[in-house]
């Protein structure tokens, strides 16, 4: 049997993408059945449903229906640990610098970090005071593309003590509201 450290979840992403989510790294759970968000105790697809996101609340195995609303899933590290404390530097680096050519190949319009860890890391504001929600700029812009949106969600793990479960929750509906503020949400017939 190999063990969950040796498993790798598959990115989910294609071009216009309206969300890119964008986790820490894969959990013990969530690699070893092969699906993004996979502990009962995350809160992430009960997110979704309950943000207006998506019309009804989709299983772990169901990842790859996000691309049929126009969101992708991936993770900054993609090596799963128990606890995102056992990431190191040198992980986190490579991380970045693969999340990047990643976003500036696929352009999606928003990016939504599931916690502030990765979004840190991602855009290499470690030591700064995050807000959660829609950042000041765009980020990961080229020559010929400015970038997307960012946005910070706290992370919807259960070993998140930091926030209520209704805090986090209540994030993915003020995603929602920002679709539906640039006519970009998945859910409204008028979407541009």
């Amino acid at each position: 049997m190999v063990h969950f450290t040796e498993k790798w979840l598959p990115t989910y992403i294609r071009r216009d993408l309206i969300v890119l989510f964008c986790g820490i790294n894969p959990g013990r759970v969530s690699a070893t059945v092969g699906y993004h968000y996979a502990n009962p105790s995350n809160l992430f697809w009960r997110g979704l449903y309950e943000g207006g996101l998506t019309p009804r609340q989709l299983k772990p195995e169901e990842t790859a229906c996000l691309l049929e609303y126009g969101y992708g899933i991936t993770d900054l590290v993609c090596r799963p640990t128990r606890s995102s404390g056992e990431l190191r530097e040198a992980d986190f680096s490579a991380g970045a610098k693969q999340f990047r050519q990643m976003v500036q190949t696929y352009r999606p319009r928003v990016i939504c970090f599931n916690g502030i860890t990765a979004y840190r890391h991602a855009t290499g504001r470690k030591k700064e005071a995050v807000s959660l929600g829609l950042q000041p700029q765009l980020a990961f812009g080229t020559a010929d593309w400015a970038g997307s949106h960012l946005f910070v969600i706290p992370s919807t793990s259960g070993a998140n003590a930091s926030y209520t479960r209704e805090e986090r929750l209540a994030m993915f509906g003020e995603l929602s509201r920002f679709l539906r503020e640039k006519g970009w949400h998945p859910l409204d017939p008028q979407r541009t």
